[in-house]
């Protein structure tokens, strides 16, 4: 037990040595930078105590704020314009919900919106262009949306700016999900039960089944890290949206959580350090089940941030079921993190 816990505190101290270490080369995205984008007129806690106290009706605002927001992961940003303005281009990351009085909206996609908790930042076409602040309305009087603020610049002063956009059709993600129900590591996970199952039941060969369980887990662990350590910021806004943790511990987690991945995943590949890193990697992986469920039980739809490179604006429900094989994936990989903390049960019989 004392070797574990002395393994256990290197680990620890290294990874938060990288981290320090990777915080300083973050220059204009320092995760505890309060102030971001050109012509900010607010700092975050200013900001979020604004957007928090929105229960009066929807607010005007400019460019300037709404750039903030978006840097910020603050709100979300949904575009009033009609689908084939959308196409053509729109904020990335922004939703379209055309404001029409005489359709219903999608009753999923507003469910979706309201569970969120968040600011709706609501844009159209710009000067002359009234949609945006009539969607805000309708929402606030008629769905119980309270937090809602809308820019009359809209999206072609953000473009002019060059903000982030996106073009194309919203549905893209949708498609490419749904084609791809499977991903690249459920794929994995279908094999290498397979090969365990069958080297298990030849007493001879069940040596290999922890073997391949700790390769595997390590690969997932420096698999998953990786992107998280090339851009902590994004990493801390999409911790920030399961409304768990504090902004101040998520900043310093975020700098530190993937590199206790990282070098958990190189232990196990070099097969040392095995024991405590089956157990850090069994305490982490239920640490990402509780989170993602308990965000998908409170009615959430957002991306669990793994591979952030990954991320897409991919529709409420296919983002709903992408929680749910996150979590079978984390439970199927604390089954391999067992296997690697018990390996000595299955040592190979002569027969």
């Amino acid at each position: 037990m004392r070797n574990l816990a002395k393994q256990s505190i290197y680990i620890i101290i290294l990874s938060v040595l990288l981290g320090f270490i990777r915080y300083s080369f973050l220059n204009e995205d320092k995760l505890f930078d309060t102030n971001s984008g050109a012509g900010n007129q607010f700092v975050e806690k200013d900001l979020e105590k604004y957007l928090n106290s929105l229960n009066d009706g929807p607010e005007l605002t400019d460019i300037s704020a709404v750039k903030t927001i978006y840097d910020q992961n603050l709100a979300v940003f949904i575009d009033a314009r009609e689908y084939i303005d959308f196409n053509e281009g729109h904020i990335k990351g922004a939703i379209n919900l055309p404001y029409n009085p005489d359709i219903e909206y999608n009753k999923q996609l507003l469910d979706s919106l309201f569970y969120l908790d968040k600011t709706l930042v609501i844009y159209c076409s710009g000067e002359g262009c009234s949609l945006s602040e009539d969607l805000s309305y309708d929402l606030y009087e008629n769905h119980n949306f309270y937090s809602i603020i809308y820019f009359e610049e809209g999206y072609p002063k953000w473009k002019d700016l060059e903000y982030p956009i996106r073009k194309g059709m919203q549905d893209d993600a949708d498609k490419s999900i749904s084609k791809n129900f499977f991903t690249f590591i459920d794929y994995i996970i279908i094999v290498s039960i397979v090969l365990m199952i069958g080297f298990y039941s030849i007493p001879a060969y069940r040596y290999l089944v922890p073997i391949i369980s700790r390769l595997l887990l390590g690969f997932i662990f420096i698999y998953f890290s990786w992107d998280k350590i090339i851009d902590p910021v994004l990493f801390a806004n999409l911790v920030q949206n399961y409304d768990m943790l504090p902004s101040n511990l998520i900043s310093i987690g975020v700098l530190v959580l993937p590199w206790i991945e990282f070098i958990i995943g190189v232990c196990l590949i070099l097969g040392v350090f095995l024991d405590i890193s089956a157990l850090i990697s069994m305490l982490l992986l239920s640490l990402f089940v509780i989170m993602i469920f308990q965000a998908f039980l409170r009615g959430k739809s957002i991306d669990c941030g793994c591979l952030l490179s990954d991320v897409s604006e991919a529709s409420a429900q296919n983002k709903r079921v992408h929680m749910i094989q996150r979590i079978i994936q984390d439970i199927c990989f604390i089954g391999y993190a067992i296997i690697v903390k018990y390996r000595s049960i299955f040592k190979s019989k002569n027969v």
